[in-house]
């Protein structure tokens, strides 16, 4: 077992790296098995200290946010886990412009725009998780979405020596994809162009999604959101409907009987059931339909690589 105090030795407090940390406390599915060292750091600064430590003494490096889009393997996570959500975090208004550091939550950016009177970001307000990591998938709803709203991020390199700037461009955003999640980079700072509106309608606006969401989703059950991208000319929900998979269950993970595009846990499902239950959609569809369904859920842990 690696000492991990030797490790963090001049980087962190004690308080914030635990060893052996069970990460079913630490996403919103509830699932996921023990991170070698999970670690929270507070400030950019420790966090670049961390990637630029795991770097030289060659431990890999996983990235968690909010854990609202993640499927984490029952066997935990190898190496450093790191957690951006406990970063003290900053949001600011200059001019039309919000910018935005650290582990804010999405739903509290949303929240601090409608109080500015700016508009733009209603359709954040029920996104759970931090705003970072949003940004960082290009996270979406009620018509709308991040690269709607970003005017440039800044970032840190996964080994912690060179920060970087990228305007919206360069970010290359696509359906759940951007540019970092292909490169690495940890995003430290967002900056977003708004509009200038009255706040009652704003939040007029945003208790309607949020009805909506209540509505139509399973919140009273722990999940990781919409589980499947939409593939072009095609709509989701109704191919699950048509193969007759609302409620199809393997232990307690089941697609939601609420939103066919949700896999929900019933309270001890494990990652396997959650994957096994996406992997029998996937085929189903495919059989029925002869369209494929890709996955818009983040895989991690030893086991697990993207799909």
């Amino acid at each position: 077992m690696k000492d991990w105090n030797s490790v963090f030795d001049g980087i962190l407090t004690e308080r914030q790296f635990k060893v052996n940390e069970p990460m079913n406390r630490h996403n919103t599915y509830g699932i996921g098995g023990p991170a070698d060292v999970f670690v929270m750091p507070q400030t950019e600064d420790q966090l670049k200290q961390v990637l630029r430590r795991a770097d030289e003494l060659h431990i890999p490096v996983t990235v968690i946010g909010g854990g609202s889009n993640s499927l984490i393997s029952d066997r935990g996570i190898r190496g450093i886990t790191l957690c951006t959500a406990r970063m003290k975090s900053s949001t600011v208004r200059k001019g039309n412009q919000i910018i935005v550091t650290g582990g804010a939550g999405t739903g509290a950016v949303s929240r601090f725009a409608m109080k500015e009177g700016l508009s733009g970001l209603e359709f954040a307000a029920g996104i759970p998780g931090t705003l970072l990591g949003a940004v960082f998938m290009n996270a979406n709803g009620y018509g709308s979405k991040f690269a709607n709203v970003v005017h440039s991020v800044r970032t840190v390199t996964r080994d912690g020596r060179q920060e970087k700037h990228y305007t919206l461009e360069e970010i290359q955003y696509g359906d759940s994809d951007s540019v970092f999640m292909h490169n690495g980079d940890i995003i430290l700072e967002v900056v977003f162009d708004l509009k200038e509106g009255n706040p009652e309608e704003i939040k007029a606006v945003m208790d309607e999604y949020q009805a909506s969401r209540r509505a139509k989703q399973p919140l009273e059950k722990r999940s990781a959101g919409t589980m499947f991208l939409r593939p072009p000319g095609h709509y989701v929900g109704p191919m699950i409907k048509g193969c007759d998979l609302m409620g199809f269950a393997i232990g307690d993970a089941q697609v939601s009987t609420k939103h066919p595009d949700f896999v929900v846990n019933n309270g001890k499902a494990s990652a396997t059931d959650i994957l096994a239950v996406l992997h029998e959609v996937q085929r189903r569809v495919q059989e029925k339909y002869h369209v494929h369904l890709p996955l818009d859920v983040r895989m991690m842990g030893e086991d697990f690589s993207q799909e």
